[in-house]
């Protein structure tokens, strides 16, 4: 009878699939970060650079901190499996849930600090219950976003044609600001900043 000297599960180790998981984890949160961010349509090159480094760093991390816990010399089973995969998956989910927090989508941040609840064009033709908002390419022409007016259930008052433009920066962590005269006398009339 031969004795392997105790790593007989080496072969079917649970820690390349571990450490492969955490790989994938970080590519994956990482490629959430960077599209959340707009950055892959300014620097691509970097972009692609920054996920393959979180990748890589995933890779390592995972291997050295799975190895540690003595992971090369168990087995690779179903319910280990499962369970790398789920928290990966789980931890992506978190990851774009933050993300999406930091970096809003222009209606998101309309919303937020003009047109929602409790701001100050909540009650307007610009509120976000009556307004229809078209966000048109934000890139190196600097085209503003277009919120149109519509008509407050209601209202005696008449409807607005004035269109509300405002800048809507490339980080998404600016406030929005009026982008023409005639946005910011709209917004001093209803006493918005």
């Amino acid at each position: 009878m031969t004795h392997s000297g105790g790593r007989s599960g080496a072969r079917d180790s649970a820690l390349p699939m571990l450490a492969s998981v955490c790989a994938t984890t970080a590519t994956a949160a990482a490629l959430v970060v960077t599209a959340k961010a707009g950055l892959p349509f300014d620097r691509l090159g970097w972009t692609m650079f920054l996920v393959m480094a979180a990748g890589m760093l995933g890779l390592a991390a995972g291997w050295w901190a799975f190895r540690l816990m003595g992971f090369e010399l168990r087995r690779l089973t179903i319910r280990t499996a499962v369970a790398a995969l789920a928290i990966g998956a789980t931890m992506v989910w978190g990851t774009n849930a933050l993300a999406s927090q930091v970096w809003k989508t222009a209606w998101q941040r309309y919303i937020d600090e003009l047109g929602g609840t409790g701001a100050c064009l909540s009650g307007t033709p610009y509120g976000e219950r009556w307004a229809s908002a078209i966000t048109m390419t934000v890139g190196d022409d600097g085209r503003p976003m277009e919120v149109w007016p519509g008509k407050v259930d209601g209202s005696t008052r008449p409807t607005s044609t004035k269109v509300l433009r405002l800048h809507f920066d490339k980080s998404r962590t600016h406030p929005l600001s009026p982008a023409d005269a005639t946005s910011r006398d709209l917004l001093d009339s209803y006493g918005c900043r």
